[in-house]
């Protein structure tokens, strides 16, 4: 069965394609996913306005809620069984892009002051897994949970809305 982008959460909203369910690309290392792939380590906006924990979460839960909301969206038009070339189409022309627009945002936020380093690991994270997912378009229908790295620092931090299937 192919499985089906954007009727769960964005790419950086998810963990990976599943049956009717969802892609993940949401954010950081692929330890798990068998990449030995290594990405940069994410630089924040250290010039935007100071902001606290709590409006950090609040804003990049917003960005990643949006993505979501539009990729599912967006992944409803591939109908019902697409075919794995209009997957990897898809993934490289809206989810990749989408998520990577996430990412962006999210690094423009800044970071609360002293969680410098963890809100860089993050987004470390999450470019790792959209860079695998460019690298290799099929690996969202492979059911691996490229996100799952991410997910497990950004959901304790509160960033719940940002690959909430990993």
């Amino acid at each position: 069965m192919t499985r089906r982008p954007g009727s769960g959460a964005a790419l950086l909203a998810r963990g990976a394609l599943a049956p009717a369910a969802v892609l993940a690309l949401a954010a950081l290392v692929f330890a798990g996913c068998g990449s030995t792939h290594k990405a940069a380590t994410a630089t924040i906006d250290r010039t935007a306005p100071a902001i606290t924990k709590a409006e950090f979460v609040r804003k990049a839960n917003a960005i990643c809620a949006k993505g979501n909301a539009e990729n599912k969206a967006a992944g409803a038009k591939l109908g019902a069984e697409p075919a794995e070339a209009q997957v990897v189409a898809f993934v490289k022309n809206t989810e990749v892009p989408a998520v990577q627009a996430q990412i962006k945002a999210l690094k423009a936020l800044g970071a609360p002051p002293g969680d410098e380093a963890t809100v860089a690991k993050m987004l470390t994270l999450a470019q790792a897994a959209v860079d695998a997912v460019k690298a290799q378009p099929t690996i969202v229908t492979s059911g691996a949970n490229v996100f799952a790295a991410f997910a497990r620092v950004a959901h304790p931090y509160g960033l719940i809305s940002c690959a909430p299937t990993s």
